[in-house]
């Protein structure tokens, strides 16, 4: 990755670039440092979906699809062994299975 940078110029709404200006001297950080990392952190998370796009697309095209039912009784099912699970945990703690109980 090349060093050379690029200065840019774009408009915000002031109350972003303000709280942007809080953070940066909370943390003893520059502006620019702040939108360097957001636009880093932009990059790669979008850099990561495209990527799992494409190969569901290439697993499409080789017909490594299942339906939506499919999708759906798996999760139907996945959440009942799940459920399953922490009662079986819950019950043997000692503890009531009921998560919003209070206790």
């Amino acid at each position: 990755m090349s060093t050379t940078e690029k200065t840019i110029s774009f408009r915000a709404v002031a109350e972003k670039i303000d709280t942007l200006d809080s953070l940066a001297a909370a943390q003893d950080r520059s502006r620019s440092y702040l939108i360097n990392e957001a636009i880093a952190n932009y990059i790669e998370l979008h850099t990561y979906q495209d990527a799992l796009v494409r190969k569901g697309i290439a697993e499409m095209r080789k017909g490594r699809v299942i339906s939506h039912e499919e999708v759906v009784k798996r999760t139907k099912q996945a959440g009942r062994a799940s459920r399953s699970s922490n009662r079986f945990t819950s019950r043997s703690s000692g503890r009531s299975s009921d998560r919003f109980s209070g206790q």
